[in-house]
């Protein structure tokens, strides 16, 4: 029988502890011993037969004995089923988290993303390893209970993809180090390429390609990729490419003579299952060279796209493969030349319709006022006009322009200083199609949002320039 002691320890804990919470309603209510205490897994008091039971525990870390998963794609990463039994559920963060007593779920970690699935009928997001228990991470709480049998079934496609990946980056790393003494600071798996941040600043582009190809060699050469576990000892005394950063007994993953190093994460059985690296570009950070690399089967899709847009542009410049570049660069002068002759053509446009309009304009004392709503000329005709405005005589200008069918753009101009007091009509103009915008001597510009009142401003414009 438990002592009122240990009893009284419980409730202690559950009233002073800090940290964080499990969920008692995640295991339904108390039932006696192996009811519903939400630390009934893991809490020492519970384990001497604790019967203080409550819906919510306050734990410290200190107090909690990590449930031992068996991670059995360890032992054969190309398992794609396994039976397990349900040791907990538990939230975590805002989902919650399936544990089991074995996995082939691989939970995130060394750049590599964590497994998704489903566990029994329970679809599952990714997996995580936190405070030494590995979480099956689902969206909402699921319906299993304690010592259910469940069914795990790998995203099979997923995993062998990031398997792909993983084997190539350390080839890729591997390579890195051997031809030119450059380490791997970072990798990241993403969903659509491999990154590895090294910890020089630049290559040159022979490097890359000697990189790339001593790879290939290694890929093709179909090297067995091989894990071991060694202690800590024996894997300093192996002069690595990189010092393991976990203590006690390290797992080595070694790709032939090509690479060793300490690796948790899942890697193909041998090197030619990784078929192909390409390079794809890089970029600078934080003072380092990232390259992005495809490989695996992302790298023959890769080829493959971009063979059919290479066999589309040839059919659209009617050249093969080598004239591709050359017509494209051909074709882009071309266009540029044009616009150039377009531009040249609005501008005279621009200048004939605004002395057209300076010929019929209202006189304000010696000052010709220009106004016009020109929203059937193409988007950026006011700027062209203000720039076509004559110098030979003193001229106001305002213009209108329709963006859409709820703005409008405006334009206030002078050819000469001290023609216009802008903020002595800035406020009247503006309450019309409460405009917005502003500037400085001689031009002024921005837009509004009442395009109805366009012909009023105009109207006012008149008025007040010429008062």
């Amino acid at each position: 029988m438990l002592k009122d002691s240990e009893v009284s320890l419980h409730i202690q804990v559950k009233r002073i502890l800090s940290g964080k919470t499990l969920r008692g309603s995640a295991f339904g209510e108390y039932s006696g011993v192996g009811g519903g205490c939400p630390g009934r897994i893991s809490c020492r008091a519970y384990q001497r037969g604790c019967l203080a039971c409550c819906r919510e525990t306050p734990y410290n870390s200190s107090m909690m004995t990590p449930i031992v998963t068996k991670q059995v794609n360890y032992q054969d990463q190309y398992i794609r089923e396994l039976e397990a039994v349900v040791q907990d559920v538990a939230a975590v963060g805002k989902e919650w988290g399936i544990l089991l007593d074995r996995t082939i779920f691989y939970p995130e970690g060394g750049g590599q993303p964590g497994d998704s699935g489903t566990v029994g009928a329970v679809d599952i997001r990714t997996t995580i390893k936190r405070d030494g228990n590995i979480y099956h991470i689902t969206g909402s709480q699921p319906d299993l209970s304690r010592g259910e049998t469940v069914t795990c079934r790998l995203d099979w496609e997923r995993r062998y993809d990031y398997m792909q990946q993983h084997t190539g980056q350390h080839i890729l790393s591997g390579v890195l180090h051997t031809l030119f003494e450059i380490n791997t600071v970072s990798v990241h798996q993403g969903e659509t390429y491999l990154t590895i941040e090294t910890d020089r600043a630049d290559m040159l582009q022979e490097e890359i390609e000697a990189v790339e190809d001593a790879a290939n060699r290694i890929i093709s050469s179909n090297i067995p990729v091989t894990a071991v576990e060694v202690d800590e000892a024996r894997a300093l005394a192996m002069r690595l490419r990189r010092e393991p950063k976990v203590s006690g007994v390290v797992r080595l993953v070694r790709v032939g003579d090509a690479d060793t190093v300490a690796c948790g994460g899942m890697h193909t059985a041998s090197s030619s299952e990784a078929r192909l690296a390409m390079w794809i570009g890089s970029e600078k950070i934080r003072g380092h060279l990232r390259l992005y690399w495809k490989v695996g089967d992302r790298a023959i899709q890769d080829y493959r796209e971009k063979t059919a847009v290479v066999r589309v542009l040839s059919d659209l410049y009617s050249t093969p493969l080598e004239g591709i570049v050359g017509q494209a660069q051909n074709r882009l002068e071309q266009m540029r030349i044009l616009r150039q002759e377009l531009d040249d053509q609005e501008r005279r446009y621009a200048a004939l319709l605004i002395r057209n309009l300076a010929s019929q304009a209202d006189i304000s004392g010696s000052v010709k006022i220009i106004t016009g709503d020109f929203s059937q000329e193409k988007s950026g005709f006011l700027s062209r006009a203000v720039q076509q405005i004559p110098e030979d005589e003193p001229i106001l200008f305002c213009g209108i322009q329709r963006v859409g069918a709820e703005d409008i753009r405006w334009v206030i101009a002078a050819n000469r200083d001290g023609l216009i007091d802008f903020s002595m009509i800035r406020d009247r103009l503006f309450k019309i199609i409460e405009a917005k915008g502003g500037g400085r001597t001689p031009v002024w510009q921005g837009k509004g949002s009442k395009p109805e009142n366009g012909a009023e401003f105009l109207r006012a414009f008149r008025e007040t320039a010429g008062a």
